[in-house]
């Protein structure tokens, strides 16, 4: 699974997004325990991830089926 950067990305965010890909399946496993433990959500899959700068907001983060993208 790729991890996508969107936005106006810090010069280091290459190396970020290569760090985050190799520890994917276990961010993965975290957060579907957390789903499930804290939220009650069960029967769910993870499909991705897409990183974005510190900065953005939830107001200038669109998202639909094909990906996200910082306005």
């Amino acid at each position: 699974m790729s991890v996508e950067a969107v936005g106006n990305t810090p010069p280091e965010a290459d190396q970020l997004r290569s760090e985050i890909e190799q520890q994917l399946p276990n961010i993965i496993a975290s957060f579907s325990k957390v789903l499930q433990e804290e939220f009650g959500f069960e029967g769910l899959k993870i499909g991705g991830f897409t990183v974005v700068p510190a900065e953005a907001t939830a107001e200038n983060i669109s998202c639909d089926e094909d990906g996200c993208t910082v306005d």
